[in-house]
């Protein structure tokens, strides 16, 4: 799994097993497992009822040690030297099938699509047809066989007590706070700076007791800067929060009474926390669907995933879907 929403996204399954079994999760580090799974594990890594170990494979267009076909080779060793009694694959790769095979694991059961059914055990629960299904699904496909079945299947995700101490901490103390986040990975996912700065205009004068702060990865303050040229009144009053530790933004987003942005990682951590949600989304990825997430689309659904259509939502419509979540 490459980002943390893909994590949180498949969360309750790996929860049920991990009630049932001993779980070594391998997930690259940009999945952040040591907060996501932080119930499980302990600060040190010493096993509870799961351990991690990093996956070192296209991190976001960067070259690891499991990278290529030496690489496969590498995953193997490292498969070998934890001794599986199976594999679990969340990934239609082959080369982890392929690395579990070479590691000679008695049962490898994944997604089976391609190529990648070669290598395992369990014959594929995935028709073709259905090559595009959406990974809580395929997961769910997997895992509903081997006995686990979680009875709720929305994640869920719970600060520690140092997590909220340093989130209260960070935030202003009794003023209830609305975080926006304005960012995403690829920019035809990003909703105007301008726009952002037009809902925290009228949030100022509709509900000025809020607190407003925005919140990303270090990377994106820059569009946080963006939006605060655009606000007219008390742009000092808007906080950046783009330099904190993901522990510390899962205490934030805890505390906070909504969340407003793209459909980025922090809106799967939000809905996971129980923190109600406001998405601004036009594309046709795969998303989290949860009771917590209030979504809005391009009102042409022509549009969804045309460049630029992600400005069809207008200020209003946001403003309009905000007003019953604050009242």
């Amino acid at each position: 799994m490459i980002g943390i929403g893909d994590l949180v996204w498949v969360k309750p399954w790996i929860d049920a097993a991990a009630d049932q079994h001993d779980v070594v999760l391998m997930t690259k580090p940009s999945s952040h497992a040591h907060i996501t799974m932080q119930e499980h594990i302990n600060k040190n890594n010493q096993k509870k009822n799961m351990e991690l170990h990093p996956l070192y494979r296209s991190m976001r267009g960067q070259k690891g040690k499991h990278d290529g076909i030496s690489g496969i080779f590498r995953l193997a060793r490292d498969i070998i030297k934890i001794k599986p009694d199976e594999v679990w694959i969340f990934h239609r790769s082959w080369r982890y099938a392929a690395a579990a095979w070479l590691a000679r694991v008695k049962k490898r059961i994944g997604f089976g699509l391609g190529r990648q059914q070669w290598f395992l055990t369990e014959p594929s629960p995935i028709p073709d047809h259905m090559e595009g299904i959406h990974p809580r699904k395929a997961v769910a496909s997997i895992l509903n066989p081997q006995g686990i079945c979680p009875k709720d299947t929305h994640p869920r995700l719970k600060a520690n007590a140092e997590q909220i101490a340093l989130a209260k901490a960070t935030l202003p103390a009794n003023t209830p706070t609305l975080i926006m986040g304005v960012g995403c990975s690829t920019a035809d996912r990003r909703w105007s700076p301008k726009h952002f700065a037009d809902v925290i205009n009228w949030l100022h004068q509709s509900y000025p007791n809020y607190h407003i702060a925005l919140c990303g990865g270090p990377d994106e303050q820059d569009i946080g800067e963006q939006v605060l040229k655009h606000v007219e009144s008390k742009p000092d009053q808007v906080q950046l929060i783009f330099d904190q530790p993901l522990g510390v933004v899962v205490g934030i987003l805890q505390l906070s009474a909504l969340y407003i942005g793209n459909d980025t990682s922090l809106i799967n951590i939000a809905a996971a926390v129980g923190t109600r949600c406001v998405r601004i989304y036009a594309s046709s990825l795969p998303i989290l669907s949860s009771e917590y997430i209030t979504s809005l689309w391009p009102a042409d659904k022509s549009r969804i995933s045309v460049w630029g259509s992600i400005d069809d939502i207008t200020p209003n419509d946001v403003i309009d879907a905000v007003k019953p979540l604050l009242n």
